[in-house]
């Protein structure tokens, strides 16, 4: 996501390689950038309820929510594994009045 200069609300791993300036955004060398909590913009903060001390302890939000696996045979059934969002997951989807589908 960092390469499509929209890092995922979490990654304090790879979100300091997306720079702004003049509200535009654009790509940092990884060998001049070192990872870093991530800094969210203020309306984003408020809409989230945090400070930015909190921000910088947002768990990852990216998730898999379901998973195809082949079966064992050709004519077996494939697998489906499903798995429900973690509780913060959910609750950053309402503070941002997004639905889960």
């Amino acid at each position: 996501m960092v390469l499509q200069l929209c890092p995922v609300l979490g990654d304090h791993r790879y979100s300091a390689r997306v720079g702004t300036v003049l509200g535009q955004r654009f790509l940092l060398p990884a060998e001049n950038t070192k990872p870093q909590k991530q800094v969210l913009d203020e309306a984003l903060l408020r809409r989230l309820h945090l400070t930015p001390s909190q921000a910088g302890q947002l768990p990852l939000h990216l998730h898999l929510r379901c998973l195809h696996l082949p079966g064992t045979r050709p004519r077996d059934t494939p697998i489906e594994l499903l798995a429900p969002l973690p509780p913060y997951f959910s609750r950053t989807l309402q503070c941002l009045g997004l639905r889960q589908q």
